[in-house]
């Protein structure tokens, strides 16, 4: 039986600190709750007296604005409760509480308003106050969580906190310094090296069981492949004599299979370790406005589009449609509509990119392609589904096959529906690709669509097309 060298013996001095002043990891969780509900409080105070007096130039009787904020306080803690929102993980994790805290706080106003205009009281709360508080809280609820994990990280480091005792037992010897950061909040006493033998195995466990009985160990960690699990097994076996919590940490493949979300069907349990980048409800939703914005577009600017045909008919002979195969969603092609811009109508095995200054562009076709006007007629291919109003843009079949062998993850571009405009575009990769580096970081912009998309997403690369439109950056 071999014992390793403890996290403790490193950090004597921290330990002893932290036994003197006695603050618990779990003891952040009540702070977190006091200080949310002192800053919605302090909110509505501030957010009703400010506004009163540069309203009317003095201060109003504070108790409502007080006894509102209690209640609208009492709301919103007890959701972040029920939310986890207040564990200690979680604490140490400003970025991560940002849009559920935003959600939460929403849906306790939409309480409050619901609520005030059902009892025909909405007359007596001040807009001017109600814009401000609805501003002012979450964000000091935000400040105060920042404040908080500043002063978490400065205890555990110093060691102010009261860390509970435990032993650890390890299959390796490289397995302590794995879990050294995942227990920096335990006073890790002692730590074993798991033998080989099953016999060795019984003896370690017989003689931490003599060890525990009577001290003020809180628990017992295995930090044990999970490739062993007959030893496990073995372990809770002989540890069941003990009243105490054993815990098996999750070695790095299960770490990797237990973050994806968990389901059970028929009694099965399952992981799922790839999802779909959208689920039904927002395929749905993002299909419902596809046809919102394309149908009232297309309606309002059919004048427009008529004028534009009948320029491109005079200009050059030829269609006024550019036809073309593109890969679609889950690599189905599809037949893109654009304003024809070119003496040609490429659409084959090969197929070369327009360039400054080429020639095949005619000179009504050099205004369309600047101004983007040619890509309107895509938002026909919206309505008939084949693209979305924003998505990775679609490449033209020889394109999607060049890039598939040169480029890795090229095909994950298609796990969406292409779009009229794209995050990849509106980060300035758009237009020609001369070389294998612009189209590889395109693709990592589009994969990063892909993984990250909502609905607000959307709304910005809309937002921002406008802006790349009328800047004309690397079109021609």
């Amino acid at each position: 039986m071999k014992t390793l060298p403890t996290i403790a013996s490193h950090r004597g001095r921290l330990a002893t600190a932290g036994n003197s002043i006695g603050l618990k990891y779990e003891d952040f969780m009540f702070l977190a709750m006091l200080g949310d509900a002192c800053a919605i409080v302090f909110a509505s105070i501030a957010a009703g007296g400010i506004y009163h007096w540069i309203s009317f130039g003095k201060l109003p009787n504070l108790n409502d604005f007080v006894a509102l904020g209690g209640i609208l306080a009492a709301l919103t803690v007890v959701l972040l409760k029920l939310k986890g929102l207040y564990t200690p993980d979680v604490l140490l994790s400003v970025r991560s509480q940002i849009a559920p805290i935003m959600m939460s706080w929403s849906s306790v106003l939409l309480l409050l308003f619901g609520a005030s205009f059902t009892l025909k009281v909405s007359s007596d709360l001040s807009r001017g106050w109600a814009l401000s508080f609805a501003i002012a809280a979450p964000l000091l609820i935000l400040c105060q969580r920042f404040l908080l994990r500043r002063a978490m990280l400065e205890i555990i480091q110093k060691g102010w906190l009261k860390r509970p005792k435990i032993i650890l037992v390890t299959s390796s010897s490289e397995s302590i310094l794995a879990a050294n950061e995942t227990l920096r909040t335990y006073n890790i006493v002692r730590s074993h090296l798991l033998p080989q033998n099953t016999d060795d195995i019984r003896a370690l466990f017989l003689s931490l069981v003599s060890t525990c009985r009577g001290s003020d160990i809180s628990e017992i960690h295995l930090a044990i492949d999970w490739g062993r699990w007959s030893a496990t097994k073995q372990a809770l076996i002989e540890l069941r004599e003990l009243p105490l919590p054993v815990r098996l940490i999750a070695d790095a493949t299960a770490q990797e299979i237990l973050q994806s979300p968990q389901g059970t069907r028929c009694g099965t349990v399952s992981f799922e370790l790839q999802r779909a980048p959208l689920t039904p409800g927002e395929r749905a939703a993002k299909r419902a406005f596809d046809l919102a914005v394309a149908t009232c577009s297309l309606l309002i600017l059919a004048p427009f589009l008529l004028a534009v045909s009948l320029a491109i008919w005079i200009d050059s002979s030829g269609p006024i449609l550019f036809r073309q195969k593109r890969g679609g969603f889950n690599g189905r092609s599809f037949e893109i509509l654009k304003f024809r811009t070119m003496r040609v109508m490429e659409d084959g095995v090969t197929i070369k990119q327009a360039t400054p200054n080429d020639c095949r562009i005619t000179p009504i076709g050099r205004l369309l392609r600047r101004t983007s006007i040619d890509e309107l007629p895509q938002l026909i291919n919206v309505l008939l589904g084949d693209m979305s109003l924003v998505g990775p843009r679609p490449h033209a079949l020889a394109h999607d096959d060049q890039y598939s062998k040169l480029i890795s993850h090229y095909p994950c571009r298609h796990h969406v529906k292409p779009g009229m405009t794209g995050w990849a575009q509106v980060n300035g990769f758009r237009g020609e690709t001369p070389t294998l580096a612009p189209m590889k970081r395109r693709v990592e912009l589009d994969l990063w669509y892909v993984s990250n998309w909502s609905f607000w997403l959307d709304l910005r690369i809309i937002v921002r097309t406008v802006r790349e439109v009328l800047r004309s950056r690397n079109a021609f």
